[in-house]
């Protein structure tokens, strides 16, 4: 987080949070939101976590929230994954993005996304505009073993 650029700034706040039976540390960010977070790839990276709309005190209404989940190099921006949470959503949901097309060794003189540090983006928007607050639940980059370890070294040849 420490790194991450937040849109609003202190829109974003960590603690452990129970949605439904299940409680799990999580961001939990003001809608609409954006959290970028710079970070460098492994091979055959893919972003998991469980997300949810944070529940509302009863008689208040719950709106209706998109999350989006991107890439960007500074440069473009790729969309990856879209998810919408209803107010009937009353559990967390488990979101997984591939995200190996942005790391390793690619056929070309210049692009060479293992040198890049990409940047993850997760958003909020409200449907309805009804506020809201949105639960990105332990937040990971999950890899295979031989990719950790070929991530390992580079990071180590990159200090």
């Amino acid at each position: 987080m420490d790194r991450a650029e937040q849109r609003p700034p202190g829109g974003f706040t960590l603690g452990d949070y129970r949605v439904g039976e299940t409680a799990y540390p999580a961001i939990a960010a003001a809608v609409p939101s954006r959290l970028t977070v710079p970070v460098p790839l492994p091979r055959h990276g893919i972003l998991h976590a469980f997300v949810a709309r944070a529940p509302v005190p009863d008689n208040t209404r719950a709106g209706t929230v998109r999350l989006r989940i991107g890439i960007s190099d500074h440069r473009i921006y790729e969309a990856l994954r879209e998810l919408i949470l209803t107010p009937s959503s009353g559990s967390w949901v488990d979101l997984r993005v591939d995200l190996s097309a942005y790391a390793g060794w690619k056929w070309s003189l210049f692009y060479r996304p293992e040198q890049v540090i990409w940047r993850v983006v997760l958003a909020a928007d409200a449907m309805d505009s009804v506020p809201a607050t949105v639960l990105w639940g332990t937040p990971e980059i999950l890899t295979d073993t031989r990719s950790a370890r070929e991530y390992s070294a580079r990071r180590q040849r990159m200090r």
